[in-house]
């Protein structure tokens, strides 16, 4: 890569967080010098929102629905009716679980969850990638679990990727990368075509749902062309959900929620979290990237340049549950939930990757480039502007500007706002319906029930709150720091507490 090269990627990282600074103070601006403009301005603001929230509530009941279908599949039964007779049985799975400074209480029910699929464990191969920098937990929960294991599955492979290792971060990619190189040789051995091998790449903390292998597999078989699609199921934070703060549940049901809005719509449908790829697939696109701590979302884009356009998401409305935020505090739980979508917010590092390959890959049709790049810029934008607009501006011109509050626009602006914010709270609603729909089977006791009718009053007071301390906030420090080229070099592992067995 030459010096043009690398001030070009330089200006695609300054771009994020320049537009979105440059949002704000041009915004502040207009409320100073030119209210009635702002006021104007906010009116078409808020309406496009309104819209938008319109669209989430049917994608949400669309997901929702298709969640419920999927979950009343017998994916195992569909397989064996497969034609030809048996054919599902070349198919073998690869679990990826990496670990750092995991409990053993975690990484057991975690590798528990695999044992009990639907799907026989001679098809299953299991990875418990561990790291060096954490060898002394991790080679005694490792030998404690080989003895649990070792027997049940086809195999259960232990890792350990070295420190130190030269053009890597401190992280997930590296460590999942050299697992799957590490028993390459194994694979090899095997004698099985690398596409009948589809590998499920997961954290330590996730529980995969009993009909998860077999329906991915079931999905795989009968999916066009799979070696260029990645399989992505649906993330819900609801391992520890009643043990958890009602903010955090608020965040992880938003998340969860989210998911299941984009996987309802394929082409805005990225990797995020949990994922599966066929491993000739990760041949191509040598496994994950060893320089990001967003392997994720990034390994789309990288699958997307290395077959030039030709790569897509399948969504799979059966869940692998994950753990809502949860510390040993109020002030570390709030910490870490920061910290959690500080990191997730980092994906706003892809931009400069996906506008520079856009701009270089030329056997990728320019509509589908420039689509796919505004897209993604938007995305971002809108993660740390959109909360901070609706919040801050439909006041501010009043506050700072007091004549402008005496005029008829002012007045029709306030009433305006008003009727539309209250109608945007259809989407608010639907969001809350189905959250209890989902929530409701995994009470705990009685004691739920109230937590759900408070859940429904907080909800419309605390989701402006998170949406800009917890959404807003963290996205502008991953812009910010971007632009000034102050890149994390280590994935920071969110630490959470389980009060009680993780509640699937």
């Amino acid at each position: 890569m030459d010096n043009q090269d690398k001030k070009l990627i330089r200006f695609f990282e300054i771009l994020p967080g320049a537009v979105s600074w440059s949002t704000l103070f041009v915004l502040l601006a207009f409320a100073i010098f030119l209210p009635k403009v702002l006021a104007v301005f906010m009116i078409f603001y808020i309406i496009f929102w309104f819209i938008r929230v319109l669209f989430m509530s049917v994608r949400l009941v669309l997901g929702y629905i298709y969640h419920t279908r999927e979950m009343a599949v017998d994916w195992f039964g569909a397989l064996e009716k497969l034609a030809p007779k048996d054919s599902w049985k070349k198919i073998y799975h690869i679990v990826l679980v990496p670990t750092y400074k995991e409990g053993l209480d975690i990484l057991q029910t975690t590798i528990k969850s695999i044992e009990k699929t639907d799907y026989p464990n001679n098809k299953i191969i299991v990875i418990l990638a561990t790291e060096e920098r954490d060898k002394e937990n991790a080679r005694k929960y490792a030998e404690i679990l080989k003895k649990d294991y070792v027997g049940k599955f086809l195999k259960f492979i232990i890792t350990e990727h070295p420190d130190n290792l030269p053009n890597e971060i401190k992280g997930k990619g590296p460590n999942i990368t050299y697992a799957m190189k590490q028993i390459m040789p194994i694979i090899d051995q095997m004698k099985v075509p690398y596409k009948d091998f589809i590998v499920t790449n997961m954290d330590a903390d996730h529980i995969l749902d009993r009909k998860y292998l077999s329906c991915l597999a079931y999905k795989y078989m009968t999916t066009p062309d799979p070696m260029h699609k990645t399989f992505q199921p649906l993330p819900m934070f609801f391992n520890n959900l009643w043990d958890v703060p009602m903010p955090m549940r608020l965040i992880g049901m938003s998340s969860s929620f989210w998911q299941m809005i984009v996987s309802s719509r394929v082409s805005r449908l990225r990797n995020f979290s949990s994922h599966a790829q066929s491993l000739d697939a990760l041949v191509a696109t040598n496994f994950w990237a060893m320089d990001t701590i967003v392997e994720d979302g990034h390994q789309f884009w990288r699958s997307y340049f290395v077959f030039h356009g030709n790569h897509q998401v399948v969504p799979i409305f059966v869940p692998i549950y994950q753990d809502a935020i949860l510390g040993s505090t109020m002030f570390l739980t709030i910490k870490e939930q920061y910290l959690q979508k500080k990191r997730w917010s980092w994906g706003v590092s892809d931009i400069p990757y996906v506008f520079y390959h856009s701009l270089k890959d030329k056997e990728i049709h320019w509509f589908d480039r420039l689509a796919n790049s505004l897209i993604l810029f938007e995305s971002h934008w809108s993660w740390s502007t959109g909360s901070l607009i609706l919040a801050l501006f439909s006041w501010i011109p009043i506050a700072v500007n007091p004549q402008f509050g005496n005029t008829v626009l002012a007045y029709n602006f306030r009433h305006i706002y008003s009727d539309i914010v209250l109608v945007a709270y259809i989407g608010m609603i639907t969001t809350l319906t189905i959250s209890t729909l989902l929530v409701w089977p995994r009470r705990k006791n009685r004691k739920t029930n109230w937590r759900i009718i408070f859940d429904w009053i907080l909800t419309p007071i605390m989701l402006p709150i998170t949406n800009i301390v917890f959404s807003s906030i963290p996205a502008f420090d991953s812009q910010t720091r971007l632009m000034f080229g102050i890149k994390p070099k280590v994935f920071r592992v969110t630490i959470k507490v389980r009060k009680n067995e993780a509640a699937v």
